[in-house]
């Protein structure tokens, strides 16, 4: 077999001079675009703190108690503060999931909360964007006099980038915000709209729509973390919940925005383990994140173990054979799975996706993809397709990166 030449290993090698806890006091000291937030604190008697959950690592364990110690050097108990699990539509959390994400003694001092996007009681109607979005908010988070948003940068395959608004939208929103919202994702009559993509702010729908809908609940303060493919905290930005996540993206863009030259033949990738494919949604991002770099009639091999599955709406919409008739259902009876299925649809249609995962082959073969039980059948596969010479690029953590060639204008920036 003819081994294939490796054009480059796309992997962020980001590192920090400064601890964890030095990174995040600097950022609470120089605000950005806002007071500090013991000043915002001070004679307020209330606080919701919101923060991503375990699917989202983001080393709250490190920032929450500073926080903490934030609101309580100005003048704020414990019993006055309340912290969210900012998880849109994603699983409730248990006890032992808590104290993973805040550590023991913070889990026991302060009420952990999580967030029902169902429960139509607990959520407040603040208006609707000009997209036509309704904003159904956690009551809760809404009527706290002090509202932190929290979480983690990372770019983002139709949000532009994670972070900062989302906290809200999707995080504490009501099922019909996150599904107005999230529709934006598509274009007017066919396919996904050009602005909702990786590293996109200015013309993105979705993140207007979410800004937008996070100015009508008026957060105070935000703080949000960049890590590295360890876990570690590498840089923070804090303060005004616009200013401090505008600095925060121009920073990802630099950090994980990564090109290569031209579109290689074959692209290997993969989430970077778990948490971050444990289903088969979360782990469309190893993908997602990488397509641009694979060539026209390409190959991308693709390793996810989606121990918890894959929902029943992908093989819903896979059974719509023709792409026409499955743009046109999808804007009729729109759901989650919808533009994530035209996206992979659109995916198979350029280039072979073979996938190794704990997902039954019968599944996999539905989504379009080849199905293979181990790596080592992956690379056969890839031999047989390019029994000669191929180039190939190797992604491991495409789950925090993206990937694009520098042929095509996509150098990092926020757009």
């Amino acid at each position: 077999m003819q081994p294939g030449r490796l054009i480059s290993c796309l992997k962020p090698d980001i590192h920090s001079p400064f601890s964890a806890e030095e990174l995040i006091y600097n950022s609470l000291r120089q605000p950005l675009g806002s007071s500090s937030l013991m000043e915002i604190a001070s004679g307020k008697h209330s606080a919701a703190i919101l923060i991503p959950g375990k699917a989202r690592l983001a080393g709250t364990r490190d920032y929450v108690p500073m926080l903490l110690a934030e609101l309580n050097e100005a003048g704020m108990s414990d019993d006055e503060v309340e912290i969210f699990l900012a998880d849109g539509t994603h699983e409730q959390h248990l006890k032992s999931d808590v104290e993973h994400l805040l550590g023991e003694e913070v889990a026991a001092r302060i009420r952990c909360l999580g967030h029902d996007c169902h429960a139509q009681d607990h959520l407040v109607n603040l208006g609707t964007t000009k997209f036509g979005t309704p904003v159904l908010l956690n009551r809760r988070v809404f009527e706290a006099e002090v509202k932190i948003l929290t979480g983690r940068i990372v770019p983002h395959y139709f949000a532009g980038f994670s972070g900062g608004r989302k906290a809200l939208i999707p995080g504490v929103a009501g099922f019909p915000t996150i599904i107005a919202n999230h529709r934006l994702t598509l274009a007017g009559h066919r396919g996904i709209h050009s602005g909702a993509r990786t590293c996109s702010l200015t013309t993105n729908p979705v993140h207007l729509d979410m800004l937008e809908g996070a100015r009508m609940v008026k957060p105070d303060f935000l703080l949000n973390t960049l890590l590295n493919t360890d876990h570690q905290i590498v840089s923070v930005v804090a303060g005004d919940f616009e200013a401090a996540h505008d600095e925060g993206c121009r920073r990802a863009a630099q950090f994980f925005r990564m090109t290569i030259d031209e579109p290689v033949d074959v692209v290997i990738t993969s989430a970077g383990g778990y948490p971050y494919d444990t289903n088969f949604m979360q782990s469309l991002k190893a993908v997602f994140n990488v397509q641009e770099i694979v060539r026209p009639g390409g190959l991308i091999l693709w390793v996810a173990e989606c121990a918890s599955g894959i929902h029943q709406g992908f093989l819903k919409w896979a059974e719509i054979t023709s792409d026409e008739q499955l743009n046109k259902s999808v804007r009729a009876r729109y759901d989650l799975t919808g533009h994530n299925s035209i996206m992979l649809r659109n995916l198979v249609r350029k280039a072979e996706v073979i996938l190794f995962s704990a997902l039954p082959s019968d599944n996999v073969r539905a989504l379009g993809l080849h199905p293979v039980a181990s790596l080592a059948e992956g690379l056969l596969r890839i031999h047989e397709r390019f029994p000669f010479e191929f180039t190939y690029a190797v992604v491991p953590y495409a789950n925090v990166m993206c990937a694009g060639t520098k042929r095509t204008g996509s150098a990092p920036g926020t757009e």
